[in-house]
């Protein structure tokens, strides 16, 4: 066994091994023997000098190169997150350019430097590492399941970064793979990924169907019941801040009809919105200190995604209530001045959300409620698809369990 050779240059040491016989198989395993010694003592500045003679151009070393890298590789996990950062990314820009020869190194590197990063809390850094990785076009083929699995995780990481864009770019990739693979787990994740990508995006009324979707269905027992309402829980946040009418009416039935849902968080805010009842100020409040950053941002217009769903959702409430009412009543009742609330039902009654008029000479609104029996028709009708719903759901839970 070669002694500890910390305080020698590393350059003559590797003149030495290379000298010292002329059998390959010797030579290498005391490279092995010395990669081990310089991890085990920690002394990153020789295992630096050491990658730097072996990717030299034009050296004696250049024949060892991969096998030397390859134990550097492997061995690196047992380095200090700092030393692996600072060892890490010297290799790395120094197989900047030559990548191809040096594939299964680069992987490994760029694995463990992403594990680094994502303890450290830099996802957007820990996802690039990732990104970087050739899985489609290099002389390894990697399988179906082993490119899911690295885009969807990729995909995780930037949007823990709150980067939707790029992470629905990967998302993408996953998605032209996701056919072959049985992995239920990592189709859940996939699945979740989408989803969570709609909600960044801010397409909240997608992002609950969505999430309300994946809430309901067991995948043969494989995911685990707090998983399930969690998501239950992210379609009920969803559901709230999506815009008000038919779709949002559709989903808030939906999720009213589930048997868990009296056990999720907000779901008196969310009882309302389906009761057609007003929600005050007050409750707004409570349920926007759990939202998450992206679901707090301002529109263009000054007011956030939440104040814009509770204010529509007032107007349609006030519409079930009153045949007609002034501009100011209106705007007392969504505790907002009458301009304001003029200009929220102007809009939705002209994207066809809202039924009414509003004559502006004498600053009243006419809500039109339409024919008592064509609405009654349109529940029972929305009655017939939800309990369609219910069953469908229940067979796919069967089927799914007589296949496993």
């Amino acid at each position: 066994m070669a002694g500890p050779i910390s305080g020698r240059p590393i350059f003559q040491t590797l003149i030495g091994i290379v000298g010292s016989t002329t059998d390959a198989s010797a030579r290498l395993e005391k490279f092995s023997e010395l990669v081990k010694s310089l991890v085990g003592s920690h002394d990153i500045p020789q295992l630096k000098d050491l990658a730097d003679c072996m990717l030299a151009e034009e050296t004696q070393f250049a024949l060892f190169a991969r096998p030397v890298l390859q134990q550097v590789a492997e061995q690196m996990e047992k380095l200090k997150n700092t030393e692996l950062r600072e060892l890490g990314l010297h290799i790395l820009d120094k197989l900047r350019g030559r990548v191809v020869s040096f594939e299964e190194e680069d992987f490994l590197i760029r694995e463990l430097l992403s594990d680094v990063f994502q303890a450290e809390g830099d996802w957007s850094e820990a996802a690039k590492c990732l990104a970087a990785i050739n899985l489609e076009t290099g002389t390894r083929c990697r399988t179906p399941l082993q490119k899911a699995e690295k885009y969807v995780k990729i995909a995780e990481l930037y949007l823990e970064d709150d980067d939707a864009v790029a992470a629905d770019t990967f998302c993408t990739r996953a998605a032209m793979v996701m056919h072959e693979v049985q992995d239920i787990p990592l189709q859940l994740r996939f699945r979740v990924c989408h989803a969570r990508i709609l909600d960044s995006k801010r397409k909240f009324l997608d992002a609950a169907s969505k999430y309300c979707d994946l809430s309901q269905q067991t995948f043969g027992g494989q995911i685990a019941t707090v998983d399930l309402l969690q998501l239950l829980k992210a379609s009920v946040t969803c559901a709230i801040l999506a815009p008000a009418g038919p779709q949002r009416s559709r989903i808030l039935a939906l999720l009213c009809k589930d048997e868990r849902i009296r056990s999720v968080e907000h779901f008196e805010i969310l009882h309302k919105m389906f009761m057609d009842r007003l929600i005050r100020g007050s409750e707004v409040k409570m349920f926007e200190e759990s939202l998450l950053p992206h679901q707090k941002a301002s529109l263009p217009d000054g007011q956030t995604v939440l104040e814009k769903a509770v204010l529509q959702h007032n107007v349609l409430a006030a519409s079930r209530v009153y045949k007609n009412m002034l501009l100011p009543d209106l705007g007392l009742l969504l505790e907002v001045p009458a301009e304001r609330a003029e200009k929220i039902a102007a809009k939705m009654i002209a994207e066809r959300r809202l039924n009414g008029y509003i004559d502006q000479r004498s600053g009243i609104i006419h809500f039109d409620a339409g024919d008592e029996n064509l609405q009654q028709w349109d529940r029972h009708i929305r009655n017939v698809c939800n309990e369609v719903n219910s069953v469908l759901i229940k067979v796919k839970e069967q089927s799914a369990m007589k296949d496993n």
